[in-house]
């Protein structure tokens, strides 16, 4: 049955017997098994809810964090549909809260009420019904225009919707999720495929010229193939382990293994092994030391120097260690293109990359891999830029594990 054949069920005949009520329910879960979305929940719901009670009004609000949020409704007259509010001021997020029914004859004789939202409605009396999914996401609130105490029979009615409701939510976020992995696998064979093209090209131009330089006795020739040839080596097995490194990171595989690492030396190592090393500006305090996981360490500091160095206009790369009130931090600032305003909460978003990077290799994992590992350490990271003024990161990890 479609929505719209539920709507004129609705309109087409009175409140229905008891029969007819189990009829109309099945007729409910069979919608929500098909409802496409959190939209469509929502418009199914408030049809068949208003129908079963026999009601003047009912909401279905969804939980946003603190705040409620009426997302959609079917009343005699306006309700708040489209308004949100602290979850703390409203009966929806008390039934959340509290994973309660609620009951209210005379909605201005209870203080969980905001009398203040009602007075302008024709709302007298309510039955408020939490939707759960585990954690509570939703509610149902029906409403009457005169003085009316909802039974146990409408009680049960309402909380049987909100059970189906809350599967049919459950299904939407999980094709949601599917959808959404699908689209991130697409995304990253796409990057990988591009981005392994070009090493591959290399190795292939420095294998053809090893062979030209062989057989023309070329020693010269021969060793700067063979430079090209590990050259095109390593940065293939970078490539590799930062799609590795990603996809345990998104699975949480990795633990971290913290031993005493003084982090001023494993800076100091990390840059050196960089391309454009010698752009690098190095100001560290000693005896920063503290109990981290090494090799994610070094993927920070390589990631964040690493960029900085490619982005930052062959321009010098200041790289400083410092400590303060029990946390080690590192900032890396270039003097490059910087990065625009709109640009900067995506930043740590995987396989997200800035205007600045788009004409340049890379698979938009760096900063994403960088952000997990701060934050497996307990630690912050922060970024500050302003276009044609370069980029400033900021790591900041607590020195105890």
């Amino acid at each position: 049955m479609t929505h719209m054949a539920l709507s004129a069920r609705a309109q087409a005949r009175p409140a229905p017997a008891r029969a007819d009520k189990v009829l109309d329910l099945i007729d409910v879960a069979r919608e929500l098994a098909i409802a496409p979305d959190v939209e469509g929940v929502g418009h199914v719901v408030k049809i068949a809810a208003r129908r079963l009670l026999g009601a003047d009004g009912v909401t279905f609000v969804l939980r946003e964090g603190d705040l409620v949020r009426y997302a959609d409704e079917d009343a005699i007259s306006p309700l708040w549909k489209g308004t949100a509010f602290p979850a703390s001021s409203c009966v929806s997020g008390w039934a959340m809260d509290h994973r309660e029914t609620v009951v209210i004859e005379d909605v201005y004789a209870d203080a969980r009420v905001p009398h203040d939202a009602y007075r302008p409605t024709f709302v007298k009396s309510m039955l408020m019904v939490p939707v759960l999914t585990g954690q509570p996401v939703a509610a149902i609130g029906a409403y009457w225009a005169e003085r009316h105490a909802a039974t146990p029979r409408e009680s049960a009615l309402l909380e049987a919707i909100a059970g189906f409701a809350a599967a049919a939510l459950e299904r939407a976020k999980l094709e949601r999720e599917l959808r959404s992995a699908v689209a991130l696998r697409d995304e990253l064979l796409g990057l990988a495929a591009h981005e392994l093209r070009t090493p591959l090209t290399v190795l292939n131009l420095a294998v053809n010229g090893v062979t030209r330089a062989l057989a023309a006795a070329d020693v010269e020739g021969a060793r700067r193939a063979g430079e090209r040839l590990q050259r095109g080596t390593a940065r293939l097995a970078r490539l590799i382990e930062m799609l590795l490194d990603s996809t345990r990171l998104a699975q949480l595989e990795i633990p971290l293994v913290r031993e005493r690492v003084e982090l001023g030396g494993l800076v100091a190592r990390v840059v050196a092994s960089l391309p454009s090393a010698d752009r690098a500006r190095i100001a560290a305090e000693p005896g920063v030391v503290g109990e981290w996981d090494r090799a994610r360490l070094e993927q920070i500091v390589a990631n964040l120097v690493g960029n900085a160095l490619k982005f930052g206009d062959g321009k010098p790369v200041d790289v400083s260690v410092s400590s303060h009130g029990g946390l080690a931090r590192l900032v890396v600032a270039d003097q490059g293109a910087g990065i625009a305003e709109e640009e900067r909460p995506r930043l740590f978003r995987r396989f997200e990359r800035g205007a600045a990077a788009r004409g340049v290799g890379g698979l938009g994992l760096g900063l994403w891999i960088v952000r997990q590992n701060v934050e497996a350490h307990g630690g912050e990271i922060h970024v500050e830029s302003r276009p044609g003024a370069g980029t400033r990161f900021t790591v900041e990890l607590p020195l105890a594990g």
